[in-house]
């Protein structure tokens, strides 16, 4: 491929957009169930045939689909999408992903100025505007739980009596450390739209608020999971003295930025630019942004998952 050739590659538009709208319409999973012609498809997926037939044509060209005689096939690629493969929920605009999509309209701006002008309050009040909380809910359970078996085994638990997990969503996280330590007791913390969902299990309080408003629950750890990346570090660093009045140990869940980031890595990153002016964090950073806050970053442990455990301890 020429350099002329890769860049326009690089700035091919349609590309995420087109892909993204065949996970919607659930294309894959139509073709898998046999309709194969385009007039199916549309029927099937509440489509204009003309419209997806050029839709189509783009995505075969693409190597997304293959085509026969005006018959369609699922590929390698197209089959990521399926139903129960994982990937479709990421790129569902008629879910979360419509907000993500939208983000990155903010781009130029975010590079500009260094912020898209909203924090993560506009995110969740722009999900809850569009009826798509639940969406992003379920995409946070499944991360949560893969993170969980790992934390629950993979952390010295033995000194902890009473756990508070900030921003917990349903409670997946703290539901694993209960199940596998009963000297634990938890409380489950974040937003009322939220929690309102969460299933009531013993040991485990719900508590329904907004971290950086309402009093955090006091406990012996304060876990907060994939919560300080959706912050630039003004307020990151003020969660971070929120939570560290009301525990004696944090521990982040998060990424931690490699020093020379991959693609995915680095592109992960400017997402959450657009997003709510977030960043990832080399480990460099989370130590800096721990000082900030009157903090010590005492360790970071890598999961399996690709996230670390960074223990956080007062200075």
């Amino acid at each position: 491929m020429s350099a002329d050739e890769r860049l326009r590659d690089l700035s091919d538009f349609a590309a995420p957009w087109a892909v993204s709208i065949a996970a919607t319409l659930r294309l894959p999973d139509h073709v898998e169930a046999g309709a194969t012609r385009v007039e199916e498809l549309a029927e099937r997926a509440g489509a204009d045939p003309d419209a997806l037939r050029r839709l189509l044509r783009y995505l075969v060209a693409r190597g997304v689909f293959a085509e026969t005689d005006g018959r369609y096939e699922n590929t390698e690629v197209s089959r990521l999408l399926l139903e129960g493969r994982g990937r479709r929920h990421w790129i569902d605009l008629d879910g979360a992903p419509g907000v993500f999509a939208e983000s990155w309209a903010g781009l130029l701006a975010g590079v500009r100025t260094g912020s898209p002008g909203r924090d993560e309050s506009w995110f969740y009040e722009e999900l809850a505007r569009t009826g798509r909380g639940a969406s992003f809910d379920a995409m946070m359970e499944v991360q949560a739980r893969a993170d969980a078996a790992q934390l629950a085994e993979g952390y010295d638990w033995s000194g902890v009596g009473h756990v508070a997990d900030v921003g917990g969503g349903t409670g997946q996280l703290v539901r694993a450390l209960l199940a596998r330590h009963a000297q634990l007791r938890a409380t489950l913390f974040d937003l009322p739209q939220v929690v309102a969902s969460a299933e009531p299990a013993e040991r485990l309080e719900i508590v329904a608020g907004n971290l950086l408003e309402d009093p955090l629950p006091e406990a012996d750890v304060c876990i907060l999971g994939r919560i300080v990346h959706g912050w630039p570090d003004a307020g990151a660093e003020r969660i971070l003295g929120r939570c560290a009045d009301a525990a004696e140990r944090i521990l982040l869940v998060e990424a931690v930025l490699p020093e020379r980031p991959s693609a995915g890595d680095a592109s992960f990153d400017l997402f959450m630019l657009t997003l709510t002016g977030g960043r990832q964090r080399t480990e460099a950073e989370f130590r800096r942004l721990a000082e900030s806050a009157g903090l010590e970053l005492r360790s970071s442990t890598p999961l399996a998952t690709g996230n670390a455990v960074l223990e956080l301890r007062a200075a």
